[in-house]
């Protein structure tokens, strides 16, 4: 069985919501994280191309954790609109994730209200870390 420490999930979370790559070894549980530089410029090739690397010589040894798809990440952003109690904020949120590009405009309407966004962030940390830990049971299963 895979074990992460409270630590280790909520670094392995993180890289997930940044888009980064996140492999644990599914004996001892290390986890190799990189950002791809296809997708982020500020990406160092060097530690990409290493950890690949370690992934390749032996991939059935690591777990992948792919990263949240835009439909699950609206449904958090969703989650957390129905728990806001500020009518003005919650229709702010509720209007931007029904327009054009949902992620900026819920992000640009929660930094009108500093205090949800920290509740935001709080509540987004959670439930990372919580898709997290359920992908690694899903691949025990």
């Amino acid at each position: 069985m895979i074990e992460l420490n409270d630590t280790d999930l909520q670094e392995a979370a993180t890289a997930i919501r940044r888009g980064m790559e996140v492999y644990v070894h599914r004996a001892h549980g290390r986890m190799l994280i990189a950002d791809d530089p296809e997708r982020n410029v500020r990406a160092d090739p060097e530690v990409f191309e290493a950890v690949m690397q370690d992934v390749s010589t032996d991939p059935d040894a690591y777990v992948h954790i792919e990263r949240m798809t835009a439909p699950e990440a609206l449904k958090i952003m969703a989650a957390f609109t129905d728990r806001v109690r500020n009518q003005e904020l919650w229709q702010a949120l509720t209007y931007a994730l029904k327009r054009p590009n949902p992620f900026q405009n819920f992000k640009a309407e929660l930094s009108r209200f500093p205090k949800n966004y920290e509740r935001w962030r709080e509540f987004r940390q959670e439930k990372y870390t919580a898709y997290v830990r359920a992908k690694l049971v899903e691949e025990q299963s």
